[in-house]
């Protein structure tokens, strides 16, 4: 019955986030109700202090570019690939194009990169929106999915992103 109840507590808590956007899942480790943190996480800043639980591009024109800086740690004791993803357009748009980039070294940004992160490893992070002239104006939203890949397990963040399209 306990094993039911912690079960049904995990859906729950898995259901609430991505419900509402939190960049933080957290999981029962065992069925006494231990609970461990998400083994990659996003901040706002490079001390880790202010976590990223939605992210919001403000407004923007058609025709422009805008971007937000941010920074993934990992808590794994696994190295692990990275991956990104964004679903869940409302309205839908095929105008609006998302760049994922990390920084190596000090002044270049990399789309795509092979490197496994590691215990303890914070990068930092560039993620931009280009508006076509093509897009329609309004309010749009979204889900920034980040993937964490270890041996057989995944681990996915759930963010909720949202812009405002002006003329």
């Amino acid at each position: 019955m306990e094993m039911m109840l912690n079960s049904a507590v995990l859906m729950l808590l898995i259901l609430m986030s991505i419900t509402f956007g939190t960049a933080y899942i957290t999981q029962l480790v065992s069925a006494g109700g231990v609970v461990k943190p998400l083994e990659i996480a996003l901040y706002w800043d490079k001390e880790c202090t202010n976590s990223v639980s939605s992210i919001s591009f403000g407004v923007i024109s058609k025709g422009e570019t805008t971007d937000k800086t941010f920074w993934l740690k990992s808590y794994s004791m696994d190295k692990g690939r990275i991956s990104w993803n964004t679903a869940n357009f409302n309205p839908s748009s095929d105008y609006i194009a998302a760049t994922w980039e990390r920084k190596v070294g000090n002044f270049v940004y990399m789309a795509n990169w092979i490197k496994k992160m590691r215990t303890g490893d914070l990068w930092e992070i560039r993620y931009t929106l280009q508006v076509a002239q093509d897009t329609q104006v309004g309010d749009y939203g979204w889900d920034l999915t980040v993937c964490f890949t270890a041996s057989e397990k995944v681990i996915c963040l759930y963010v909720a992103c949202a812009l405002t399209v002006t003329p």
